[in-house]
C-alpha cells in the first residue's frame, strides 16, 4: 500500500490559486513516507479525516449575482423577488415593455443578455438595459451593473466601480448588494481589507434572511476574522443559510459534522447534509459524497458510487474530485487499474494548482509510470508542488539534489529544501537534513 505524504498545517489550505483566502478543508492526516513512495490515494475505510478537499467554503468571487451563471457563489438559485425574466414569457414581450420604460422589463432583458438565454450573450446591451433601470433608481439594475464592474464582464473589471454601484444599491435595502459589499471589505478589493466592516454589512443583509450573508457571516467565525474563532457560532450561521436551501452552506454543516467542529462529529449526518448539496449540482458536496463513499465514512464503501459521484464533480471542475479519480485509477478501486487513466486525472487536477496532484503527475514522469520517464518534467511538477508548501515535494526535491539524480549533484541545494521541509514537520527531511550536517561536521 502506498502512504500518505506528510503535511502541515500550511499545505492543508494550499490547493487553491485565488488571491483570497480558501476555505478548506482541516487537518490532513500524516504519515511518513520514503523519497521514492508517493501519495497514498486509497486510503483505508476507517480513514475519514478530510484530506485535502474543501469544506469550510469562503466564496472566492467578489461579489453575488443572484441570478449569473458566472457566478460560483452558490447562488444561481436565485432569490424569487429579482427573477423577473419569469413574469414575461417571450422576447418580443420584454423588448416591447422594456423599450416602454418598464423597470421590471429592463432587468429582466439585461440578463437575457448577460446570461445569454433565448439571446446572443452580450455583456454591454446588458449593461445598456440596467443602466436604463438604474436610471430610474431600480436597485437590482443598480446591483447588477456593480456585478458586472466587479468581474470585469463587457467593462475593464473595476471594484472602486462595483463597490459604488453596490452602495447605490444597497443604500435602499437591496440585500445581496448589502452582502456583495461586505465580500469586497472581508477581501479587500477596492477597500482596504476591514473584516468588521465586512461583518457589519454581512449582518445588514443577514437580518433581511440572505443566505449568502449568513454563509460569509459562519465563515468570519469559522475562521476567527475579525471576531474570535467560534465554530458553534459558525454553525449557527451555516445552519440558517443551509435551511434556507443554500448547497454552498449544506455543504458546510456536512463538514462541520466531519470534522467535529461545533457539533458532534457524526459521519452520518455530514453524509445527509453534503447529500442536499450535492442533489443541487454543488461540486465540492457531490466530491465530499464520494470521498465519504470511497472511505466508507457514514456509509459502507462503495468504489462505484464514489466513481459515480466524483465524476458528476470531475465533470464541473472540481480539482479534488479529479485528484481522487486518479488515485481510484492507479489503485484499481472499482476499475481495472490503469496508471495513464491516473495520468489524466491527476493532470486535470494539478493544472488547477491542486498540490497533490502536482506532486504525483512529478512522481509518475520521474519513474515512467504512465508515461515516458522524464526527468525534467518531474523536477517541474515537484516545483509546482514545493512552490505551494507541498512538503513531499520539497523533501524529492532535495532528494534529488543529493544524490544528483536528474540534475547536477548539489548538497547546499538538498539542504535548502530539507529545511524547507523539515520546518512544516517532515520527520524524514528532518533526519535527513541532521545526517548532512553531521557528515560535513565530521568531515570538517
Amino acid at each position: 500500500m502506498l502512504q500518505e505524504p506528510q503535511t502541515s498545517s500550511q499545505e492543508q489550505m494550499g490547493n487553491g490559486n485565488n488571491s483570497t483566502q480558501q476555505y478548506a478543508d482541516i487537518g490532513i492526516e500524516d504519515a511518513a513516507m520514503d523519497n521514492d513512495s508517493k501519495t497514498d490515494t486509497s486510503f483505508s475505510s476507517g480513514n475519514c479525516a478530510p484530506k485535502t478537499q474543501e469544506s469550510q467554503e469562503k466564496n472566492t468571487p467578489a461579489a453575488t449575482d443572484d441570478n449569473a451563471a458566472t457566478s460560483s457563489d452558490d447562488d444561481n438559485n436565485a432569490h424569487s423577488q429579482d427573477s423577473t425574466a419569469t413574469i414575461y414569457q417571450d422576447f418580443d414581450q420584454i423588448s416591447a415593455s422594456a423599450a416602454r420604460g418598464d423597470k421590471d422589463a429592463q432587468i429582466a432583458l439585461g440578463d437575457m443578455y448577460k446570461d445569454g438565454k433565448g439571446v446572443q450573450q452580450d455583456y454591454k446591451v446588458a449593461m445598456d438595459w440596467y443602466l436604463q433601470a438604474a436610471n430610474q433608481g431600480n436597485p437590482v439594475g443598480q446591483r447588477r451593473i456593480g456585478y458586472l464592474h466587479d468581474f470585469g464582464l463587457g467593462v475593464t473589471q473595476d471594484h472602486g466601480k462595483a463597490m459604488q454601484w453596490y452602495r447605490k444599491s444597497a443604500d435602499q435595502g437591496d440585500a445581496q448588494a448589502q452582502c456583495n459589499i461586505g465580500v469586497l471589505f472581508r477581501d479587500g478589493e477596492g477597500v482596504p481589507q476591514d473584516f468588521s466592516k465586512a461583518m457589519e454589512w454581512f449582518l445588514l443583509a443577514a437580518e433581511q434572511g440572505n443566505p449568502d450573508a449568513q454563509d460569509h457571516i459562519g465563515g468570519l467565525y469559522y475562521y476567527g476574522e475579525g471576531v474570535p474563532q467560534d465554530y458553534f457560532k459558525a454553525s449557527e450561521w451555516y445552519r440558517k443559510a443551509a435551511e434556507q436551501g443554500d448547497p454552498g452552506s449544506q455543504s458546510n454543516v456536512g463538514g462541520l459534522y466531519r470534522d467535529g467542529h461545533g457539533v458532534t462529529q457524526d459521519f452520518s449526518k455530514a453524509m445527509e447534509w453534503y447529500l442536499k448539496a450535492a442533489d443541487q449540482g454543488h461540486p465540492g458536496a457531490q466530491s465530499n459524497v464520494g470521498y465519504q463513499y470511497r472511505n466508507g465514512c457514514g456509509v459502507a464503501q462503495d468504489f462505484p458510487k464514489a466513481m459515480e459521484w466524483f465524476l458528476k464533480a470531475a465533470d464541473q471542475g472540481d480539482a479534488f474530485a479529479q485528484y481522487h479519480l486518479g488515485g481510484m485509477y492507479d489503485e484499481g478501486e472499482g476499475v481495472d487499474e490503469d496508471v495513464s487513466k491516473a495520468m489524466e486525472w491527476y493532470r486535470k487536477a494539478a493544472d488547477q494548482k491542486n498540490s497533490t496532484a502536482e506532486y504525483l503527475v512529478g512522481y509518475l514522469y520521474q519513474n515512467g509510470e504512465g508515461v515516458p520517464r522524464d526527468c525534467s518534467q518531474a523536477l517541474e511538477w515537484f516545483l509546482k508542488a514545493a512552490k505551494q508548501g507541498f512538503s513531499q515535494a520539497q523533501y524529492t526535491i532535495a532528494g534529488l539534489y543529493e544524490y544528483g539524480d536528474g540534475v547536477p549533484q548539489d548538497i547546499e541545494v538538498a539542504k535548502e529544501w530539507y529545511l524547507k521541509a523539515a520546518r512544516q514537520g517532515h520527520e524524514e527531511a528532518q533526519t535527513r537534513l541532521d545526517n548532512l550536517r553531521r557528515y560535513e561536521s565530521d568531515f570538517y
